[in-house]
């Protein structure tokens, strides 16, 4: 139909880089892989990132869009562990309380900081940020919001590695 040779459409898939802050992978250390999906701004769009990635730490938290609602249920397998970060940690700590293990987190720093001091460095981690909610609580957008991610976690990864 396009009359695309396939090695070029193969190539073109290898060398495609995606859009940053949109299930980004952006580090992988040893057995570890660190996705940054801060444009993730309400459930429906970390949903997708749940059902692509396996042994979740999930970072989630931050400003809650109005009225939404997280179906937990069919990921919760997935998930080790989510940190829950920001402002409004009580309203993720009722979308998953009693579903999947949680600590709670003033800031993005700590919940970095907490990540690299207790991780089990043999396991095969996704270390999945992906809000599911509105940056606005600590941050001016979700751009500036996944630098931040992204700079913590390279930083203390030279720290404790």
């Amino acid at each position: 139909m396009f009359n695309i040779k396939k090695k070029f459409f193969l190539s073109s898939l290898k060398s495609f880089k995606g859009l940053p802050h949109r299930h980004e992978f952006f580090l992988k250390i040893g057995n570890h892989t660190f996705i940054n999906d801060s444009k993730a701004t309400s459930f429906e769009s970390t949903k997708f990132a749940l059902k692509s990635n396996n042994n979740i730490i999930w970072i989630t938290g931050g400003q809650p869009k109005k009225n939404d609602k997280f179906d937990i249920d069919q990921f919760k397998e997935k998930i080790i562990k989510a940190y829950i970060i920001g402002n409004h940690k009580n309203f993720f700590i009722k979308q998953i309380d009693k579903k999947i293990k949680f600590e709670t987190f003033n800031n993005l720093n700590t919940a970095i900081y907490r990540l690299f001091r207790t991780f089990d460095k043999k396991r095969k981690l996704t270390i999945l940020f992906s809000p599911a909610s509105a940056s606005y609580d600590q941050f001016k957008n979700f751009v500036e919001r996944g630098e931040k991610f992204k700079s913590l976690v390279k930083y203390n990864a030279k720290k404790f590695n």
